[in-house]
C-alpha cells in the first residue's frame, strides 16, 4: 500500500517520560493516601488521559483533587520533564529516516498539548511535526476509541488503511486497529509487553532500530 502518514503516540514511543513522570505521580499522590511505586503507576497509568488518571485517583481517595493539587502535580510534571526527559534511544534517526523519504507524519496523544509541546521541544523532536499535534481533548472519545486517530489522519488528508500508528500501550493499539490502521507495537522494558499489545493487534517489535523495516514492509503490503 502506498503509506500516506505516519502517526506516533507521544509518551514511551518519542519521548521516555514514563520513567519520570511515573516517579512524579507516586510521590506526589502518595501523602494523598493513593499508594502505588512508580512501576505500579505505570502498569495502571499507561495509555490514559490526565484526567481519567485524576479520576483514577479521586476514586482511591474519596475526594476530588482540588484545584491547587491539580495545579502542582502539573508543575511538578512540567519541571520534571524539563529535567529529565530524553527521547525513546533511536527514535531520532527513525523520524529523520521518514523526513528524508518524504513521508508525512504527526503526533496523536493522550496527554494534553501543553506537555506534548513541552516534550518535543525538550527532546528537541519539535521541527519533525510542527503543529501536526493531535490529543484526545480535539474529540469526543480518547483511545481506545478511534476518534483521534481517524481526526489525526482526516486533517493530514490520509486514508486511514493507508496509515500505520506507532503504539505502546495496549488501549492506543486498539483505537488504531478501530480506526483501520496497521498498528506498530513498542514493547519496551518497562511498559506493556509483547503478549498484550499483540493480543490488542500490534506487530510488535522490541527496539527502534527495527522499526525503519517494518515501516518499509508496510509501504510493500
Amino acid at each position: 500500500m502506498p503509506l500516506e502518514l505516519v502517526i506516533f503516540d507521544c509518551d514511551g514511543v518519542l519521548v521516555d517520560s514514563e520513567p519520570v513522570v511515573n516517579r512524579i505521580e507516586s510521590e506526589f499522590f502518595a501523602p494523598l493516601g493513593f499508594l502505588l511505586d512508580p512501576r505500579q503507576m505505570r502498569r495502571r497509568f499507561q495509555g490514559l488521559t490526565t484526567g481519567q488518571v485524576a479520576d483514577a485517583v479521586a476514586a482511591e481517595i474519596g475526594r476530588a483533587l482540588t484545584a491547587e493539587e491539580l495545579y502542582a502535580w502539573g508543575v511538578a510534571t512540567a519541571l520534571g520533564l524539563v529535567e529529565q526527559l530524553r527521547p525513546v534511544p533511536g527514535v531520532r534517526d527513525v523520524v529523520a529516516q521518514l523526513a528524508a523519504a518524504g513521508t508525512p507524519v504527526c503526533v496523536a496523544s493522550q496527554s494534553p498539548l501543553p506537555r506534548v509541546r513541552l516534550s518535543l521541544r525538550v527532546t528537541g523532536l519539535a521541527a519533525a511535526f510542527g503543529d501536526n499535534l493531535f490529543t484526545a481533548s480535539m474529540v469526543a472519545r480518547p483511545k481506545p476509541a478511534p476518534d483521534l486517530f481517524l481526526h489525526a489522519a482526516a486533517h493530514m488528508g490520509a486514508q486511514p488503511p493507508r496509515c500505520v500508528v506507532i503504539e505502546d500501550s495496549p488501549s492506543g493499539v486498539r483505537a488504531a486497529c478501530a480506526a483501520g490502521m496497521t498498528v506498530f507495537g513498542y514493547a519496551a522494558d518497562d511498559g506493556a509487553g509483547p503478549d498484550e499489545l499483540a493480543a490488542a493487534g500490534a506487530h510488535v517489535f522490541t527496539a527502534m532500530a527495527e522499526l525503519p523495516a517494518l515501516l518499509a514492509s508496510a509501504r510493500e503490503g
